[in-house]
């Protein structure tokens, strides 16, 4: 807790399995609240919507700096989609578009499990599709 400020520190010693945490000497629970509170802006989900929006718009805006190397803006952007996927922002599932790519195979009746990997894999898509535009425009 050393790299964090006074304002994360006091957060999270006011957590209520710090006392726990501290009285094991658990760092790796240690790092999963800070990891917590860093991702969701805290213990409730007061700022939920909030933090939603802040880590779509995060996500949106970043874009590859001019002389900047590409696997660090991968690494940058893979950060930001996990964050996104912590606080269960997704995008590109939609389901029509899913029943229209299984009924394109021939799937005329999917089940939820092929609706999902089907939704799984258009998200993916999505996400490719949204890197190489923002790694090329520079």
């Amino acid at each position: 807790m050393s790299l964090c400020d006074s304002d994360k520190t006091n957060q999270i010693e006011n957590m209520t399995e710090y006392v726990d945490v501290e009285a094991e000497l658990d760092s790796i629970e240690l790092l999963g609240m800070i990891k917590q509170l860093i991702y969701t802006g805290g213990t409730n989900d007061l700022n939920k919507c909030h933090n939603r929006a802040m880590a779509h718009l995060n996500l949106m805006n970043l874009h590859q700096n001019r002389f900047q190397d590409i696997q660090e803006f991968c690494d940058q952007y893979i950060t930001l989609k996990k964050v996104c996927v912590e606080l269960g922002v997704r995008f590109g599932r939609c389901k029509e578009s899913a029943l229209a790519i299984l009924k394109e195979k021939g799937t005329t009746e999917p089940s939820k499990e092929d609706i999902n990997k089907t939704l799984d894999k258009l998200e993916e898509e999505h996400h490719v599709i949204i890197f190489i535009y923002k790694a090329s425009n520079k």
